[in-house]
């Protein structure tokens, strides 16, 4: 017993002194490459953890009070000495002190250890140093406004300017991250040499055009580089890294102006001009012939999809109208942001002469004077040509199908007083017989038409199972495929073209009708999301939606032989 017992302590001896050999061994270290630098200079801390093979991410956010982290490497190593195996894992951290003095690097936390606090000095650069410093590399910021109007245009233009000797070790940051604002680049970076002060500079010059979506204010933040200087201190030659900083700029944002007219669309801009053409363009038009019209809204100082939608206002007793998907452009190679929409109509002139054109109007805020502007078109008239199309069907005179009770009988040969009813009879069962093939030729082609139809787009054969895709591309955000779906639904329930149907759907439940905008914004400019309140009208509209074809019925052919009262 006694032996047992022996053995056991032994055991137990052995495996204390193993766990407290591993946990010696297992420690965490940190060194700085230098306790005192100037400062320009950086330093290196490594962490070192000892028999560890596995790296880990280490959380340094610590160090963000005054040291600026330029790059951290791991190395993981591991040797065998002696017939026994060592593994290592060195942290290497670069530190670029962010203020003179002596500065506390905080302890850093390695798994379950912590590294100790450490003390670096860092040595001020005199004021000669500094201001050569400051005239070899630096940066110039400046806007075109420091108060802007929402949903306007403030151009961000950046420059760097460094002398002969210097170094660039990074490449400039690129657009700005800006909360509630779209920012667009304004051209290419652009690259050139100067002569400032007696001293020659290479430049590079960054623009931006920021447009705010919130009144209040906003931050355009500080961007950074690092470079290498040469100085001359003390007769000797040294090289210096250096980070040179542009300072962040506080924007103030004001909401749309008092005296803008209300209802009107919101259109902050340097200028905005209206150009409307016609298409054939010719003195002289006919009846019936197909025109183009085209409307092109020009701004300068925003962005396309700022432009509103300009409902042409036309008299439909004149013409027939129909309008096309508008065309958003922007044109960003200039100084400024310059958009364009591009709304187009075929119409179709129903009468002959003098036909006016409705005159367009927009107004919009002068972001230059301050003040509401107001662009239109000039007026137009048309020449038209021809006979009016009248959309009445004309009625068949009765034909006389009996003859007179005392009709005379001729023996001898044909009485020429019978040959009227004659010929009406012969007339009336040609016309018969062409209106009965007509009626069986139209049944053919929708037969024909519905069919292929099917063919193309399967989800035609069922509505009911349209709807389910609908909602399903809602869910997913799958705007374009419920785009296209919506146009198939309305083509089979209004017998019209994909954009008139719509428009079609749009008279029928004006409710829908914004949603509907929106989301062939939204189609046009990925930038313009749908909001949660327009989701839910396409939501309920296509709920809404009946699961079968709604087609009104063909017109009725007009009656062969009239009754008249």
């Amino acid at each position: 017993m006694t032996q047992f017992r022996t053995i056991a302590l032994v055991t137990l001896l052995a495996i204390f002194t193993v766990s407290f050999s591993q946990a010696a061994l297992a420690a965490v270290s940190a060194q700085l490459s230098a306790q005192s630098i100037d400062e320009l200079e950086t330093v290196r801390l490594t962490i070192k953890v000892t028999e560890s093979r596995e790296s880990q991410s280490l959380d340094l956010s610590a160090l963000d009070k005054d040291f600026i982290v330029l790059n951290t490497n791991t190395i993981s190593q591991s040797r065998f000495l002696n017939g026994r195996g060592q593994s290592w894992v060195d942290y290497q951290i670069t530190l670029q002190p962010k203020t003179t003095g002596n500065l506390i690097i905080p302890s850093i936390q390695v798994g379950s250890e912590a590294t100790p606090t450490m003390t670096l000095r860092v040595r001020a650069l005199s004021d000669d140093t500094r201001q050569l410093i400051d005239k070899l590399v630096f940066f110039e910021t400046t806007v075109s406004e420091n108060t802007v109007y929402v949903q306007s245009e403030l151009v961000l233009t950046r420059r760097l300017y460094y002398s002969q000797g210097v170094q660039l070790y990074s490449d400039l940051p690129g657009a700005p991250v800006i909360n509630n604002a779209v920012v667009l680049t304004l051209g290419e970076t652009k690259s050139a040499t100067i002569q400032r002060e007696g001293r020659p500079y290479g430049v590079v010059e960054q623009q931006y055009a920021i447009f705010p979506e919130r009144s209040g204010s906003f931050s355009l933040p500080s961007i950074s580089i690092t470079a290498s200087v040469r100085l001359t201190e003390g007769g000797r030659v040294s090289r210096k890294g250096v980070r040179v900083m542009t300072d962040a700029l506080t924007i103030e944002v004001l909401p749309v102006p008092t005296e803008y007219p209300p209802g009107a669309p919101w259109l902050p801009a340097t200028n905005v001009s209206l150009l409307d053409v016609v298409n054939p363009a010719s003195d002289t038009h006919q009846v019936g012939d197909t025109l183009t019209h085209e409307l092109l809204i020009h701004m300068e100082g925003n962005i396309g999809t700022m432009a509103p939608p300009v409902p042409m206002d036309i008299d439909e007793s004149e013409y027939r109208i129909y309008p096309q998907a508008p065309q958003v452009q922007d044109d960003t190679a200039g100084d400024t942001v310059k958009g364009s929409r591009l709304q187009t109509h075929s119409l179709i002139p129903l009468q002959p002469g003098s036909l006016a054109l409705p005159v367009t109007e927009i107004v919009w805020w002068d972001t230059t004077s301050k003040r509401v502007r107001t662009s239109s078109t000039r007026p137009r008239m048309l020449s038209v040509l021809g006979q009016p199309i009248v959309d009445t069907p004309t009625q068949l005179e009765p034909l006389q199908t009996t003859e007179p009770r005392n009709a005379a009988v001729s023996i001898d040969g044909p009485d020429p007083d019978r040959y009227p009813t004659v010929v009406g009879w012969i007339v009336g069962s040609i016309l018969f017989i062409a209106v009965l093939l007509g009626i069986v030729q139209r049944k053919r082609l929708q037969s024909y038409y519905q069919s292929k139809a099917s063919r193309r787009d399967p989800l035609k054969r069922s509505h009911g199972q349209l709807k389910q895709h609908m909602k399903k591309c809602l869910e997913d955000a799958d705007y374009a495929a419920l785009h296209r779906l919506l146009i198939h639904h309305l083509e089979d329930e209004y017998e019209l073209p994909g954009y008139q149907a719509l428009e079609a759907l749009g008279r029928a439940a004006p409710d829908t009708a914004e949603a509907l905008e929106a989301l062939q914004r939204h189609l046009y400019d990925q930038q313009q999301p749908l909001s949660a309140a327009h989701q839910d009208q396409l939501r309920l509209m296509i709920e809404s939606l009946s699961s079968a074809p709604r087609r009104e019925p063909l017109p009725a052919l007009p009656a062969l032989y009239p009754q008249h009262g």
